[in-house]
């Protein structure tokens, strides 16, 4: 079985703030049970929305990749991402006169008297068919919010360095031209941008319903949940809406313009999407140079791989992985990554400056 690793490390400074905060970063990864050879790749794994480094789809993703594929499988938590999970905390919207009329006399009573808490409320109301609306409280702040942009990308790029000079350090070799990023909804959003800020890091972008911008900046994330007959609906409303930002730049076909792409992309978009507009998918894609646009229609449900044509496709991570591993063809002949000492990116009124003199990716943002 693979051997599973974690290790804590400094995170990439605020470049909101400016500020440093002491954040960590919490990094696992994955290495073969055979070891660690010149022929072991990197695979670096990006949830979506709701999944994470700790959840066991993932744990058990990084442990057979590492096995069957030769992988070193590395994931980290990043800035924000604890308030892409389903919410701890949330305030109810309780209409009195609609509980009267939906629950009996007697539950209704109970409810009434303030006796009970917001679990036991919610325990009564469960046995009626209704739905519920509630607004998580996530506490955002300036400091720790879900950016859904560079300090994300920043953060991943952190983890998949630190392990790179993890393995330098041991003197383990490993085929630098073999290194994937596996990412579903934003987490695939993500890999694009990592791929932008480190132009000659990844050779294989897989993409399972990459959304073209996050739709979070702009509008609310809604959850929905069933407790016995009751659906809750929990609305999270993300401090980055607030926040003042170059958010226009986290756009990838304003990102990728002009932009020499290196990486071999696939990716998987299904037809009914309703956070990703295909065409607009499809067209991004195509100006990609070695990319493989696949459209998920109704006629490529497999019950195996693809078993729905909405955004994720209740895609089967494992067998989508297997599927583009059978597909691709790494370079065979040996060829040292010089990485780019440093990447400029202009927009509108900022500079982004991305150094990895360091080894660590560094941002500057100049207004």
């Amino acid at each position: 079985m693979a051997k599973s690793n974690k290790f804590s490390i400094p995170a990439h400074y605020n470049i909101y703030t400016g500020e440093h905060n002491y954040r960590n970063l919490e990094v696992y990864f994955s290495e073969p049970e055979e070891g660690v050879n010149d022929q072991t790749g990197l695979l670096t794994l990006l949830p979506g929305f709701g999944g994470n480094a700790e959840s066991n789809v993932y744990q058990k993703m990084r442990r057979e990749f590492a096995d069957q594929y030769n992988l070193i499988v590395i994931q980290s938590n990043y800035f924000g991402s604890e308030y892409m999970q389903s919410s701890n905390n949330s305030s109810f919207s309780m209409n009195i006169e609609y509980l009267s009329k939906l629950l009996s006399p007697e539950d209704f009573q109970k409810i009434k008297s303030g006796n009970l808490t917001t679990n036991q409320i919610l325990e009564e109301i469960s046995k009626y068919e209704c739905n519920v609306e509630a607004n998580a409280q996530l506490k955002e702040d300036i400091n720790s919010f879900n950016d859904m942009g560079f300090m994300q990308a920043l953060d991943i790029l952190t983890a998949v360095h630190a392990v790179k000079l993890i393995l330098k350090d041991n003197q383990l070799s490993y085929d630098s031209n073999k290194t994937i990023i596996y990412g579903h909804s934003h987490g695939a959003f993500l890999a694009y941008l990592c791929n932008r800020l480190a132009p000659k890091e990844f050779d294989l972008i897989i993409d399972n319903s990459a959304w073209l911008k996050p739709v979070y900046l702009t509008s609310p994330r809604y959850l929905s949940q069933q407790i016995g007959k009751m659906k809750i609906h929990t609305k999270f409303d993300y401090y980055a809406r607030q926040v003042e930002y170059d958010k226009s730049i986290l756009n990838l076909p304003i990102l990728y313009k002009d932009f020499t792409n290196q990486a071999m992309v696939w990716s998987f978009q299904g037809i009914d999407d309703n956070l990703v507009d295909y065409k607009e998918k499809e067209a991004f894609c195509n100006q990609l140079d070695q990319s493989v646009f696949q459209l998920v229609e109704e006629a490529n449900l497999d019950n195996h791989i693809f078993n729905s044509t909405g955004h994720g496709l209740q895609a089967d991570f494992l067998k989508m992985f297997e599927l583009v591993m059978s597909k691709v063809t790494f370079r065979e002949e040996k060829i040292k990554k010089e990485t780019d000492s440093k990447i400029v990116i202009k927009h509108q009124h900022h500079t982004y400056e991305i150094e990895h003199s360091n080894k660590l990716p560094f941002m500057r943002v100049l207004k």
